[in-house]
């Protein structure tokens, strides 16, 4: 199941202890799939992922407008 992504969704995410959306989309698909995963040394990550990923640092995109958010989505299983 996907659900759209927004600014609360991203707050309640960081409060539970998640730090990194990661996705397997490209940053050019128009459509980008998230799951949230929690991280414990994010230098580390961040420095093995591929630069192309969409994979984002949830600290990062608190301040964002809500429309920068359209189609993007959370994994839910």
């Amino acid at each position: 199941m996907n659900v759209p992504l927004t600014i609360e969704i991203l707050k309640d995410l960081k409060h539970k202890g998640y730090n990194i959306l990661k996705s397997d989309n490209s940053v050019d698909d128009v459509i980008q799939h998230f799951v949230p995963t929690k991280v414990n040394d994010l230098w580390a990550f961040m420095s093995e992922f591929k630069e192309e990923s969409a994979t984002v640092v949830i600290e990062q995109i608190l301040d964002v407008p809500e429309e920068v958010l359209e189609g993007k989505f959370l994994r839910v299983f």
